[in-house]
């Protein structure tokens, strides 16, 4: 296999690890909180229409923007059927993804005047160069070629994650709420609005996950372009042990399977195997990780459960 194969497969890696990064980042929000949330796939969905036609009428930057608020807004949804209404996490999560599919093709057809797909090459950031590992000999550098600018921002997003949850009284609180939320209400904090945020973050997160998938990955909205990537999400945060940072090496590791099927069919082993399997290869990773690590996992105490405490100060 050519090196400068693999170096373009690193390139499509880092784009889906980015992908998976940011939603899971939105699971991690929030089940800290004490909220599963099963619906990052559709919130993603709907993410990538309402980015991408954002883009093609403003440009990226609201594009991104838009698709955020409109996961956001599913994201409120779930909060409001788990937080208020007390629905079973797993049915409201579901509900989600079902009705996010029939939304997709709602506005896809209301926006591009076909269900299931936009108008191809839609506006995109500018791609850069990054100094130094651009220029890795055995075209390696192409990993670092014509980079979107979002790949290195959600790295970085990283910092003030971590920040947020173990430095700021709200990520204290937050993180409180999906551990011991009776403690939480006995110290006067309600655990509602903490819930509420928790999920109104996801939604934010995946949305604009979804958006940079329509955007910058396929530049334009197809139906179906999300592939499971939201469930692949929660799988990397289960892998991470709702850590971010644990997060950020199992998306990369997710993110470069992703890559195997699109860029390296044709290496050794892999070229030797049916195609049918080669495009299984993301999601058998998915499924060894998980079942390697799924017994060494401790989730948020107070996850899935509902809460019905009220009252309090925030």
């Amino acid at each position: 296999m050519p090196l400068l194969d693999l170096g373009v497969a690193i390139a499509i890696g880092l784009r889906y690890f980015t992908i998976i990064y940011l939603t899971g980042l939105g699971g991690l929000f929030s089940e800290r909180s004490g909220i599963v949330n099963i619906g990052l796939e559709g919130m993603m969905i709907i993410g990538t229409v309402m980015g991408a036609w954002g883009t093609i009428e403003w440009g990226p930057v609201a594009g991104l923007t838009i698709g955020a608020l409109s996961g956001l807004t599913l994201g409120l949804l779930h909060a409001l059927a788990t937080v208020t209404f007390r629905v079973d996490h797993i049915v409201s999560g579901v509900v989600i993804n079902v009705m996010a599919v029939g939304m997709g093709r709602f506005f896809a057809q209301t926006f591009f005047g076909q269900a299931t797909q936009s108008d191809p090459s839609i506006p995109h950031f500018d791609k850069f160069d990054v100094p130094l590992l651009s220029s890795l000999p055995l075209g390696l550098g192409r990993a670092f070629e014509d980079m979107s600018p979002v790949v290195p921002l959600a790295f970085l997003l990283t910092i003030p994650v971590l920040f947020v949850l173990k430095k700021t009284r709200f990520g204290l609180r937050l993180r409180s709420a999906g551990e011991n939320p009776d403690a939480t209400r006995s110290v006067g904090v309600r655990v509602a609005p903490l819930r509420y945020a928790g999920v109104a973050i996801s939604g934010a997160l995946a949305g604009l996950a979804g958006a940079f998938l329509a955007i910058e990955v396929n530049e334009l909205y197809h139906e179906g372009q999300t592939q499971g990537l939201g469930f692949i999400a929660l799988a990397a945060l289960i892998l991470g042990n709702w850590k971010p940072v644990s997060l950020m090496l199992g998306s990369l590791l997710f993110g470069f399977a992703q890559a195997i099927p699109l860029r390296l069919s044709d290496a050794p082993v892999i070229s030797l195997m049916p195609e049918q399997f080669i495009r299984m290869i993301p999601y058998v990773v998915t499924m060894i990780a998980i079942a390697g690590f799924v017994g060494r996992v401790q989730p948020p105490a107070a996850a899935g459960r509902a809460y019905e405490g009220a009252g309090g100060t925030l």
